[in-house]
């Protein structure tokens, strides 16, 4: 194992939380021991503000340190904890694998968020911005379909990697919000889960 002895590893997570699946399901498949901490709606913008003042989750708190956002925590995991590597075997499968991670997590994953959305179209009900969400992540996915499982289908080279992991978890995304099923990426989710660590390591819904 690659823990000390007595070190703990608290996720903070929240149900539904897209991003969070993203670090939960990659702590899973690199077997890393880990408690997680639902945080509830109320507690997000109070109790949970003096762990995250940013009041978003995930965080992570490991080795005394406490971080926060996806895509950065995917990172220290990633080189904290390198096998198996998730980030491809050379330089251009890592720039490849970094460029569809930034693409979900910033392009796809941030208009849409519901902190976004409050501020920007205060108006719309709850109704309305879960067809809105949707609607912006198929657009952004069809989009990215054309630059991804070109060598096999996975999304990038020949493994399993984090963007496997960002794409998966932003398409899912989209279906919970009512959007419509979609044959490439229903093939990328059922080709990824023949993998067996990588569909046992999958968060359950």
């Amino acid at each position: 194992m690659l823990l000390r002895e007595n070190m703990e590893i608290l996720l903070y997570s929240a149900r539904g939380s897209n991003s969070s699946e993203r670090v939960e399901w990659l702590l899973n498949i690199k077997n890393i021991q880990y408690r997680k901490i639902e945080v509830g709606a109320e507690e997000l913008k109070a109790s949970y503000l003096e762990v995250n003042p940013f009041g978003y989750v995930p965080s992570l708190s490991i080795d005394g340190y406490l971080f926060s956002e996806s895509m950065a925590i995917s990172e220290y995991i990633e080189e904290r904890f390198p096998s198996p590597a998730l980030l491809g075997s050379n330089l251009i499968e890592k720039t490849n694998i970094r460029r569809v991670c930034e693409y979900v997590n910033a392009s796809i994953h941030s208009p849409q968020n519901r902190t976004v959305l409050r501020f920007f179209r205060p108006e719309l009900d709850e109704d309305s911005k879960r067809k809105l969400r949707a609607e912006w992540i198929e657009t952004c996915l069809q989009k990215l379909s054309s630059t991804i499982c070109k060598d096999t289908g996975y999304t990038i080279g020949h493994g399993f990697s984090l963007a496997d992991i960002f794409v998966a978890s932003i398409y899912k995304k989209s279906l919970q919000h009512g959007g419509s099923s979609n044959l490439f990426y229903n093939n990328h989710l059922m080709y990824i889960r023949r993998n067996k660590e990588a569909l046992a390591a999958e968060p359950k819904a």
